[in-house]
């Protein structure tokens, strides 16, 4: 029961949070848990979280203490580290590996831990959050771009928050492409959880989202981070999972270092004084980028609790400056000179070591949960009844209220998508009436080419018969042709051996005679003979010419009717092909 003693005093504080719960207050909660002065409820101690604070240029090698009261801008440091060859091969591998994006492989955390080569962080984050190409295309794209419609209440707060967010980064500048869809992630989240809305903080942690990822990418892992990492319940119920937060981490901070708890409750200083913006922009407001991207690493990999480990670590190695210090210097410390300190590397490597080493009994915080429980339940007793119930009347009031603005933008919601589907099923309709006619059409143009088809088939086998008859029929007469040729062939030679025969015996009488009559000249009546013969020699020769040219006209005639046949084939085929094509 002494941890019961010294408990009550820091949750009496941190209560103070929920006393004035309103919408406004809702919204603005994050300012009022960390202006420089412990908190209280007049509007005039509200100051923005976010002006003016940020990170150097880049990291150093070296850390010293930074008299500097300025602090660091917001954003700055880009964060990019070279990986190795060999860090690059083991990541690839494990994603080429990695197939079933519900079931992680046992190596991952160890290797998120040493940090996520930049180059793969898109990757890898999308992949944490259990997210796909498809996830993208069917769910959250539709979900985006439906939200970014709807009206929000909160678009006035994103506005103010834009300039705020990361003006050290040269991608969120006024004017830049970076606030703008910084604004439209902001205003579709908004729109899409309107339990939560937006507040203050959220940001951040978009801002960091986008200097990875695609816009519509970058709206999809944040949903998941405030839906399936448990983020979007700190600002649900007038924070009363952030104010069980700020409880476990003071028992934590009790339970490990004594001597800074005992330290903190000497200046009473509560912990929503330094820790509310930690844990609601998940250390992005503050830390460079370097660090940060290496904790939202840690946090997707490992889960909410990483929460708690990176803020007992920032707390153990700055418990040596703390515990020296009083209330106003620990706000200066945490405010200034903590994020200085990480402009090193080799301190931001440290924190996260020591954030890996951190151990939260699951037990414990089982029994810190049901103790917080249990002193709300006793502080909600000791009030006055009628304020209790004018408290717990204003908050259905205020939940009524905001379940009938869901509910009448459900119905308009709904009645757009009757009208959306009443145009759709016309459409579909009248799509369905043409394509009965294209069919009905397409029938007919079809019955049309069987039967074009059918008389072609006829066509071609008729032309195929008169092809083959022709064919026999040349053959025939090619055949008779020849045959007569070598009738004319066999009467020419045996005129010709009948033409020498009697040549020779001529020119054999003409030696005999001129021998008779002693060498002189006479007139050989057979002479006349010999013309003759010569003559139908002659006819002869003449009618084997024409018999010839008569057998290559044939020929002619047999090879241009073969011609002809095949190109009215052809032409009658193509047509067919043609009408089978429409």
């Amino acid at each position: 029961m002494m941890v019961y003693g010294r408990a009550k005093s820091c949750l009496v504080s941190s209560n103070k949070i929920s006393e004035t719960s309103s919408e406004d207050k809702h919204r603005r909660f994050s300012l009022d848990c960390v202006t420089e002065k412990p908190m209280t409820s007049s509007p005039s101690r509200l100051k923005s979280l976010f002006a003016g604070i940020g990170f150097g240029d880049d990291y150093s090698d070296d850390y010293t203490e930074s008299e500097d009261e300025e602090a660091l801008i917001s954003g700055t440091g880009d964060g990019v580290e070279d990986a190795s060859e060999e860090t690059l091969k083991m990541w690839n591998t494990l994603l080429d590996n990695w197939t079933d994006y519900c079931t992680r492989p046992p190596e991952l955390v160890k290797l998120a831990r040493k940090g996520i080569p930049n180059s793969l962080r898109p990757k890898v984050w999308m992949r944490l959050g259990g997210l796909t190409d498809a996830d993208i295309t069917e769910k959250y794209i539709h979900l985006y771009d439906e939200s970014i419609l709807y009206e929000c209440p909160h678009e006035q707060v994103i506005i103010w928050d834009l300039n705020r967010t990361f003006p050290g980064n040269e991608y969120f500048k006024e004017g830049n492409d970076g606030q703008q869809k910084l604004y439209r992630v902001c205003k579709s989240y908004a729109g899409s959880d309107q339990e939560v809305g937006y507040c203050q903080g959220l940001s951040f942690i978009v801002a960091v989202l986008l200097l990875h990822l695609e816009e519509e990418k970058a709206f999809a892992l944040f949903s998941v981070i405030m839906k399936e990492y448990h983020f979007r319940d700190m600002f649900k119920k007038g924070f009363q999972m952030l104010q069980l937060k700020f409880y476990i981490l003071e028992r934590i901070i009790e339970d490990q270092m004594p001597d800074l708890w005992e330290h903190f409750q000497d200046h009473e200083l509560n912990t929503h004084v330094y820790a509310s913006q930690w844990f609601l922009t998940l250390f992005s407001a503050k830390f460079p980028l370097g660090l940060v991207y290496r904790i939202v690493d840690m946090f997707l990999s490992e889960g909410p609790d990483t929460l708690f480990k990176v803020a007992v670590s920032l707390l153990k190695l700055s418990r040596n400056e703390l515990i020296s210090q009083d209330f106003e210097e620990m706000l200066k410390y945490f405010r200034v000179s903590l994020p200085k300190r990480f402009m090193n590397k080799k301190q931001g490597q440290k924190l996260l070591s020591t954030a890996a080493s951190v151990k939260i009994k699951p037990g414990k915080l089982a029994v810190w949960e049901a103790q917080f429980h249990q002193l709300q339940d006793e502080k909600r007793s000791l009030q006055d009844p009628i304020r209790r119930l004018e408290h717990e009347l204003k908050q259905s009031m205020e939940t009524n209220h905001r379940l009938e603005q869901e509910n009448d933008m459900l119905v308009q919601h709904l009645t757009q998508n009757q009208v959306n589907m009443r145009h759709q099923l016309d459409e579909l309709e009248k799509r369905n009436l043409d394509l009965k006619r294209d069919l009905t059409k397409m029938t007919s143009q079809y019955q049309e080419v069987v039967d074009n088809n059918t008389t072609l088939s006829a066509e071609i086998l008729r032309t195929k018969n008169l092809y083959h008859s022709s064919l026999i029929e040349g053959d025939n007469e090619r055949a008779r042709h020849k045959l007569t040729i070598q009738e004319y062939h066999s009467m020419c030679r045996a005129l010709e051996e009948r033409h020498e025969k009697e040549k020779q015996e001529l020119n054999q009488e003409v030696i005999e005679i001129k021998a008779q009559v002693g060498g002189k000249a006479i007139d050989i009546p057979s002479e006349q003979r010999l013309r003759e013969l010569e003559m139908e020699l002659a006819k002869t020769k003449l009618c084997l010419v024409e018999a010839n040219c008569k057998a290559q006209e044939y020929e002619h005639k047999c090879t241009t009717l073969t011609e002809k046949l095949k190109h009215y084939e052809t032409g009658v085929l193509n047509q067919l092909k043609a009408k089978l094509n429409r």
